[in-house]
């Protein structure tokens, strides 16, 4: 049976972490200066506790730099997925990796994942019905989606697909993190942090470094980096402002610890208790979702809901 406290430490990272949907919403930052933030955050914070001995030697292991690769493609997915879906329906569908880790793992199957898979279609169709309501789009990047009369147009449906796409493989790639967490041995899960970080840091402090010069010289002779105008008018929006240091704040309080439970608990429980406790997520990203973008409780949701909880019994007396 396993201990109680990497199973508070899941609980912790889920709480934790499933406030991202709705701050990748409302920090008002392009998705690359979002990754930069994070990825350098989750590095300066857990540098001070990582056994530098362990990261010198393990960090060009094979292992290692597939961790931080995966690391980076699934925090990109992630965001884009957020950003492009509603916050209730971008988390459910994120939330199946634990089914993912589950089948992965060859454990056996069980009906009970029909009836989550239910809860989460359910969730999937409350937003999708919604989403052609004009006041229901809240993100600022949707009103070019919307027509004056308050109907989506075609590209909506794009996005939308696009989005699902990207969560999907954000739930992926979260599944393959929590193997190859496992490869890593160490019991310093600070050193998981750093290591699955530091490369995606790097990379991405060259890309803003880079970007950010070459925007200066001649970005407005070439059309195909039109987006890095919109990322990087540091005088006239964004710049090193109070977004910037929020975001920097955030990401080192909020996303560092909740990645440190999340690392500690995946390390410590079996695949199945790791899965069954990920489904806390689900209900605490509505919380903040009541509570922060004022959303309103549905049958949908609520049934959806009851569906995952009456999964997870049926799981857990499988035990």
């Amino acid at each position: 049976m396993s201990s109680i406290a990497p199973i508070f430490s899941k609980v912790v990272a889920e709480s934790l972490l499933s406030l991202y949907p709705v701050f990748v919403k409302k920090i008002g930052l392009t998705i690359p200066i979002q990754l930069w933030t994070r990825l350098l955050a989750y590095v300066v914070i857990s540098a001070f506790f990582i056994n530098k001995t362990f990261v010198l030697q393990s960090i060009t292991s094979y292992n290692a730099i597939l961790l931080a690769l995966i690391n980076l493609s699934h925090i990109y997915f992630s965001y884009m997925g957020f950003k492009y879906l509603d916050s209730g329906v971008s988390f459910s569908i994120f939330n199946t990796y634990p089914f993912m880790i589950l089948l992965m793992s060859n454990a056996p199957w069980n009906n009970a994942y029909l009836l989550a898979l239910a809860g989460f279609a359910i969730f999937a169709y409350e937003n999708y019905i919604h989403s052609g309501d004009a006041e229901y789009i809240q993100k600022e990047e949707n009103i070019q989606h919307v027509k004056k009369d308050g109907k989506i147009n075609n590209n909506w449906h794009n996005s939308f697909i696009f989005g699902v796409i990207m969560i999907l493989l954000s739930a992926f790639t979260e599944a393959l993190i929590y193997f190859l967490v496992k490869k890593v041995k160490t019991t310093n899960n600070w050193n998981h942090v750093f290591i699955s970080y530091f490369l995606g840091a790097l990379i991405m402090s060259i890309y803003m470094g880079y970007t950010y010069y070459f925007n200066k010289k001649d970005v407005s002779h070439v059309s195909h980096v039109s987006h890095v105008k919109e990322d990087f008018e540091i005088n006239k929006d964004i710049g090193f402002n109070k977004r910037i240091l929020i975001a920097l704040l955030l990401n080192g309080i909020l996303g560092a610890l909740g990645y440190y439970f999340r690392f500690y608990a995946a390390y410590r429980l079996d695949s199945q208790i790791y899965a069954i406790l990920s489904y806390i997520g689900i209900i605490m990203a509505y919380i903040y979702g009541i509570a922060l973008n004022n959303e309103k409780l549905s049958i949908y949701k609520i049934v959806g809901t009851l569906f995952i909880i009456i999964a997870n019994y049926m799981i857990l007396r499988k035990k």
